[in-house]
């Protein structure tokens, strides 16, 4: 089976589209099927693990080239995209400028000459609109990623979707209202989630659990703590106030990512600061992870059971995330990014027990449901 593989696309710092595509790719390949990976420069997509075909990246709200590289990445390390509030997931395509008409255009027609050139038998889509326009229009099965919160009934902006409502009906193609709608007609859409974390998966969902099987959990002393509060969601600078809080609060070293590098002391603890670190490494030693509610932090935190502090800020996505791991036991949220508040809901997750209770319950229910070989078990029924 020929499987062409098409994540999201964006600008701005947003490795989560382009890791879940990673890894949905490398599950085809195991299986023993050929893969392509769409990619583009936009500073997300490094190092493919399957050969390429390169497609191109849309410039935020559909700005000129020039003035979009460098305004979005100064917005993003002073914070200034978390000041606006997000209310769908429509509102992020058209942020990104996914929604614009002239991107979209761009990125249909090379995937189709593509789809024309290597016929593949099933499009993966993970969250990439252009990707299920292109292969409705080449009458090729499509699939991909989906959540609760990106679907057009849980929230939707139709305003920010004319463009691509008069390029579907120039296609020949229905043009319903929202954007969000043509996600929701692939063949399967899978959800990297559970039903105690998303109740109302919609029509043809899978639910997929962890994309990849979660690591054997040893007794490590829990002795640190972990920051991630996003890309261009908070200042850096409040995010290393977080670390220096934590440090005193919870009588542990701290590690903030997502920040300049640096090296701090406070409490006698240390604070280390820096864009990336081994996550996969730290969560396991983890006391708590106070993150931004991303989708892969999240599964970070139940795969390694680290109670979680969320700081969803104002993007609906993390605050129905932070929701969900609060009403399942497994965390606690704080609805403004202060330190000293921070710092106080932290100690409370590891002065009571009972609040990240759920856990151990909650990663044994998103173990169960196959990751990335159900994918690829759910696709080869579809082609078949």
């Amino acid at each position: 089976m020929k499987v062409l593989v098409v994540p999201m696309l964006a600008r701005s710092r947003m490795g989560g589209p382009w890791s879940r595509a990673q890894r949905v790719a490398r599950a085809f390949q195991d299986g023993g099927h050929e893969v392509t990976l769409a990619w583009g420069d936009d500073g997300n997509c490094v190092d493919p693990i399957a050969p390429t075909l390169q497609i191109p990246v849309p410039s935020p709200l559909g700005l000129p080239e020039a003035i979009a590289r460098h305004t979005f990445p100064l917005a993003s390390r002073l914070g200034l995209m978390g000041r606006k509030p997000v209310r769908s997931f429509e509102e992020v395509l058209w942020l990104t400028g996914a929604l614009d008409e002239r991107y979209t255009r761009a990125a249909v027609d090379t995937l189709r000459a593509q789809m024309r050139a290597a016929r593949p038998d099933v499009v993966y889509s993970e969250f990439s609109l252009a990707a299920v326009i292109a292969a409705r229009a080449e009458a090729i099965p499509c699939v991909g990623s989906s959540s609760q919160p990106t679907t057009a009934s849980y929230a939707s902006n139709p305003r920010k979707s004319a463009g691509i409502r008069r390029l579907l009906r120039e296609m020949g193609m229905p043009a319903p209202a929202s954007s969000l709608t043509v996600l929701e007609g692939m063949r399967r859409r899978f959800i990297p989630s559970c039903p105690t974390l998303e109740p109302r998966p919609g029509e043809r969902a899978v639910y997929c659990g962890f994309l990849d099987e979660p690591p054997a959990l040893t007794a490590k002393n829990r002795d640190c703590a972990l920051v991630y509060l996003g890309a261009g969601s908070v200042p850096a600078g409040v995010a290393v106030r977080a670390g220096r809080e934590l440090a005193e609060a919870l009588g542990c070293d701290v590690y903030v990512a997502g920040v300049p590098e640096a090296t701090q002391v406070s409490g006698g603890y240390t604070v280390y600061c820096a864009p990336r670190f081994d996550f996969a490494e730290l969560l396991p030693r983890a006391c708590v992870f106070v993150h931004h509610g991303g989708q892969n932090s999240m599964m970070d935190a139940l795969s390694c059971e680290v109670p979680q502090l969320i700081v969803p800020g104002r993007v609906f996505e993390r605050q129905f995330n932070a929701e969900a791991v609060e009403n399942a036991r497994c965390g606690l949220t704080v609805r403004a990014s202060q330190p000293a508040l921070i710092a106080r809901a932290a100690r409370r997750l590891v002065d009571e027990p009972a609040l990240a209770s759920g856990i151990r319950g909650l990663r044994e229910e998103l173990s169960s449901l196959g990751g990335t070989k159900s994918i690829v078990c759910e696709v080869e029924k579809v082609i078949s």
